[in-house]
């Protein structure tokens, strides 16, 4: 097994979640927070390339046995479904429960479930997910606006894939504190965390 770039913090709680990286961290302790939620541990495996042997390394830990609840959260990027694939075969590589289904959770001891953002089927990442909750926000319009003139006068304009990273920067850069990264941001409350947009996050939380 190669060394993993990251390995797995000391297992204490007995529900574990799992995320990308340290932005995603803090999202969801901040959205935890909002739902009154305690008792989940966050690891965070940095990076997708990661995952693989980073869940493998989670099994190994002395303290693995007694986690009740496993959730792993993965952005979908181009493909929804084929991340959820890759996210199924790091549990079957490590002999864990396969959920067939994102949200519901499968199997015992632990019980395992899967989470791609933005909403189990769409392309995007966690970016996408936090600018759909301010859509609504006034200043939203502006930065479609800012955007529509730098596709025209930019010779390389952001790539489509990216344009949700860009834009959370942008809409970060409206707040009274423009320097917060997106992670930051959740904890000082700037997405909406009541947005039907979260709605498929809060159910697979509640469901660890």
């Amino acid at each position: 097994m190669s060394p993993a770039k990251r390995k797995p913090t000391a297992i204490v709680q007995y529900k574990q979640l799992l995320v990308e990286g340290n932005d995603d961290k803090y999202f969801f302790e901040a959205l935890l927070k909002h739902m009154g939620i305690s008792g989940i541990q966050i690891q965070v495996a940095e990076g997708a390339d990661n995952l693989r042997l980073f869940v493998e390394m989670l099994t190994i830990d002395a303290n693995f046995h007694t986690v009740t609840s496993l959730g792993i959260v993965r952005d979908a990027d181009e493909n929804a479904a084929n991340k959820f694939q890759s996210v199924c075969d790091a549990l079957r590589n490590a002999n864990l429960p396969v959920p067939r289904e994102q949200i519901r959770p499968t199997g015992d001891r632990p019980q395992v479930s899967v989470l791609i953002l933005p909403d189990t089927t769409s392309p995007g990442t966690l970016e996408t997910l936090c600018l759909r909750t301010v859509s609504e926000d006034p200043v939203m319009s502006c930065i479609e606006e800012y955007f529509d003139c730098v596709q025209q006068r930019v010779a390389k304009p952001p790539k489509s894939k990216d344009m949700d990273k860009a834009k959370v920067k942008v809409f970060l850069a409206s707040r009274e504190d423009p320097t917060l990264l997106l992670g930051q941001a959740a904890q000082r409350k700037y997405w909406n965390w009541d947005s039907p947009a979260l709605s498929p996050v809060k159910e697979f939380i509640q469901a660890l």
